[in-house]
């Protein structure tokens, strides 16, 4: 229960931080440049992933949805209380590019597949460890069998 706690404490703290950077990596894809912010959304998520893959596996996953939606949900309030004034300061002092709806949509697909390879992470972590442990404990059946039957010869 504590190690739940825990995670869920740490997703809430990465999901509010990572809400605040939401409108940024919007604003930046639009005016800036589009890779530098799937970037940024990508280097968030796997940073996040690797943060919360030392939890068990339960703890990660339910810490990791929290976080999808405490950033992704507050992050489009926050991008929506402040692009007039993005759009409105950016149009003072230099321009603003607009994109179109099928944009958009290609934003939005990329920044699911960050969210994506946050589990995907994860899982990965999880399911090598669980290999990794699976084949020390197969080597050590061996060596034992093995032992065995030498051991029987002997005798």
């Amino acid at each position: 229960m504590i190690n739940n706690q825990n995670s869920v404490k740490k997703a809430l703290l990465y999901g509010f931080v990572g809400a605040v950077a939401f409108p940024l990596i919007y604003e930046c894809y639009v005016n800036v440049m589009r890779m530098l912010a799937i970037g940024f959304a990508l280097a968030g998520c796997v940073y996040v992933a690797i943060r919360l893959s030392k939890y068990e596996l339960k703890d990660a996953l339910c810490a990791s949805a929290f976080f999808s939606v405490v950033s992704l949900g507050l992050g489009v309030f926050l991008e929506i209380m402040l692009h007039d004034s993005v759009v409105k300061y950016l149009e003072e002092h230099s321009k603003y590019f607009y994109m179109s709806l099928e944009d958009v949509a290609y934003f939005v697909v990329k920044i699911f597949l960050c969210y994506a390879t946050l589990y995907a992470i994860i899982l990965c972590k999880f399911g090598l460890v669980s290999a990794i442990n699976k084949i020390k404990s197969n080597a050590e059946q061996s060596a034992t069998f093995i032992d065995k039957a030498f051991d029987d010869d002997d005798e």
